[in-house]
Order: C-alpha cells, then structure tokens, then sequence
C-alpha cells in the first residue's frame, strides 16, 4: 500500500511540474502563456550626468558615450549629453561625430562661448582653420573675456603663421594675467605696445579686442576719460560687440550720464535678443519675468507729461539673476537705463520725469552677472 501512495505521489508531482516552473509574473491565455515584462525604471538624468562626470576623471570614455547615449534617449533636449560625448570622441579624435555633438549642443544653447570656442579647437585639429576661426570670432561675440579662446587664436594663429594676430592675442592674454596678479600699470603698458605696434596695419578690427580690455583696466582705476575713450574706439573698430555697450553704459552712468548710457543698454539688449516678452504694467503693482539669457521683457504703461516714476527691476527669488533696465518715451527713444543702482545686481531708474503724455515702455533684460531667474518689475 505504501508504495502505491509513493507511485501516485510522484506522477502528480510530474503532472505539476511544467506549472512550476512559470515564472510567477506570467500571465495564461487560452491554450498560450505570456510574460508581462515588468516596466523600466525611468533614468534619473541627473544622477546620470554625475556619473558622467565621475567616469570623465577616470578617462571611462566608452562609459560616457554610453551614457551620454542613455540619457539622450530619455529626453534628446539635453544639452549636456551632447557636449560630454562630444568632448569624449575629440579625445578619440573622432572629429566628426564629436563636431556633430556640438553642432546640436550649440543649437540648445546659441549664447554659450565656451561651446564655441571647444567646437572651434575640434575644427582647428580637424583641419578646417576657417571655420574654426568662425566660432571663435562667435566665442568672443558672446564673452570678449575669455582667455581660453584668446590662447586657442594664438594656437590658431601660430600655426597659419600670422604673427601679428597672434602678438596681439598674446598680447592681451599677458595683459589679463598682468591685472589678475594686481598689476594694472604692468598690464596697460602690455596693451600700449600692443595698439601700437598693430595700428601700422589699419582697418584691423580685431585691435577693437585690445581697446575693450584697456577699457576695462581703466574702468577698475576709475579712470573714466582713459575707459571712454578706449571703448569708443573698440566700437568703431567693432560696432556689433554687445559687451562694449554694456560697458560704455556703464562707464557714462558712473560719470551721471545717464541720458548717455540708456542708448548703450537699449543697444545691448537688442544685440543680444533671443526672445520677446510682451506685457503691462500698472502703479504701485509688480509683474513677474522668467529671464533666460536673450529675453527681452517689454512692459508698457500710460504716462503724463511732468509725472515722476520709479521702476524696480530686481532678483525676485535670489537665484542670482542680473537684471537690466531701459525706459522707452512714447516715441521709442530711450530715455534713461540702469544696471546695478538698486543694489547688489538690481536696476533702479528713480525719480525720473516723463518729457510728455502717452504709452512708455520698460525694457528688461540681463547683463552679465547671471541670466536665469525671476526677475520683479515694479512701478511707481
């Protein structure tokens, strides 16, 4: 009896077996089984680009292609991706797809100087000289401050064995190390010989690169007249740099002419205008702006001949915006501009009165103390 019972035991367990051995997350049709895939986790992008940039210290190249890969399949706007796998394959001196990289990167971000000037070196070292120079021409555009792209133009310059270029690129590379170091006398005499050792060759625009930095030394020593003067001819040399009206603005306000800097401001933000934010503003009531980098808000508001107003624009939230303001009169003209008189970043146009009746408008912007942020706009 007790081996029959052990005989029937074991053709049971053999009739049970195949339903054993189905993984618990199946699921039985008629005459068919399927397995139900359990869904992905969604990739947190952000601890991605940290992993990213943990791999990039230890030279984990393929790791980061592959990465940069994953990332790009989870949201392809993210610019980011592209510039780490790019910078990655002109390591592998893979010059086209890295190129490619940057081609797309540049377009989620067509202010960025330093994309330009790294899509500038990949060209150089692929061969191509003339487009290089392009984007670096278009990295100074954006931040005629940098010195990486000043020593890429020397690099540049050095290898098409133009000497004079690649003096005065060198030139101002000294000159800023010189003014880092403390040394602003040391620096000036550097660009003095530059200027003169280049305007033997006239008509050269890019000498308006040395006078802009000359300005800006002059500017730190509260040598207005030197600044002025500098920048002005930095602009006839390079009419469309927007950082120059910027400073010229700013040196016209600290010598109160404001009159004078509102023209420079209003100059500078059309230059660098990407975006258009129309809207209104009413007294003694606030209107909020998400500022990027290239947003122009234009607010308008009735006024009255001989009405005194003040307009606020200021960092709503503290994330390190750098507002900047123009006041249109009823004709477009601009009438006064602020960067930085209300306080830390905040532009402040205060007490002014209105030549006439009719519609102004309140242009706000950025300068270059930050560009992303909620910015307050305020009228009374």
């Amino acid at each position: 009896m007790q081996t029959r019972r052990l005989t029937l035991l074991l053709v049971i367990c053999l009739a049970l077996l195949p339903s054993l051995l189905i993984s618990p997350w199946a699921s039985s049709a008629i005459d068919k089984v399927t397995v139900t895939p359990m869904p992905d986790e969604p990739l947190d992008v952000e601890a991605a680009l940290d992993e990213i940039r943990a791999l990039l210290a230890d030279n984990a190249y393929e790791g980061i292609i592959e990465l940069a890969g994953d990332i790009l399949s989870a949201d392809d706007e993210r610019w980011e991706a592209y510039y780490y796998r790019g910078f990655v394959r002109a390591r592998q001196e893979d010059w086209d797809d890295a190129i490619a990289d940057y081609d797309i990167a540049l377009e989620l971000r067509p202010f960025d100087a330093q994309l330009w000037r790294l899509r500038g070196d990949m060209r150089r070292e692929n061969g191509n000289p003339r487009r290089a120079l392009a984007d670096y021409e278009r990295s100074l555009f954006f931040n005629p401050r940098s010195t990486q792209t000043y020593v890429s133009l020397v690099r540049l310059h050095d290898r098409d064995r133009d000497e004079t270029l690649r003096d005065l690129y060198q030139s101002i590379i000294d000159a800023g190390r010189a003014s880092r170091q403390g040394n602003s006398y040391r620096a000036i005499d550097i660009l003095d010989q530059a200027i003169d050792g280049v305007e033997r060759r006239s008509g050269l625009s890019e000498l308006g690169y040395a006078y802009y930095q000359r300005a800006n030394i002059w500017t730190s020593q509260e040598e207005w007249d030197n600044a002025l003067a500098d920048i002005n001819t930095a602009l006839v040399l390079q009419p469309e740099m927007h950082d120059y009206y910027l400073t010229r603005g700013f040196i016209h306000a600290q010598i109160e002419q404001p009159a004078l800097a509102a023209p420079d401001y209003y100059r500078r933000m059309t230059l660098l205008e990407r975006e258009s934010v129309v809207g209104e503003l009413t007294f003694a009531e606030s209107v909020t702006i998400e500022m990027n980098h290239g947003v122009v808000a234009r607010l308008q508001f009735q006024g009255e001949a001989g009405q005194s107003v003040t307009i606020s624009a200021r960092d709503y939230l503290g994330g390190g915006v750098d507002p900047l303001l123009v006041l249109l009169d009823a004709d477009g003209v601009p009438i006064a501009g602020d960067d930085d008189s209300g306080g830390a970043l905040d532009a402040l146009i205060t007490h002014i009165e209105l030549p006439a009746a009719g519609v102004y408008t309140a242009l706000v912007s950025h300068a270059n103390g930050g560009y992303e942020g909620e910015v307050r706009v305020s009228l009374r």
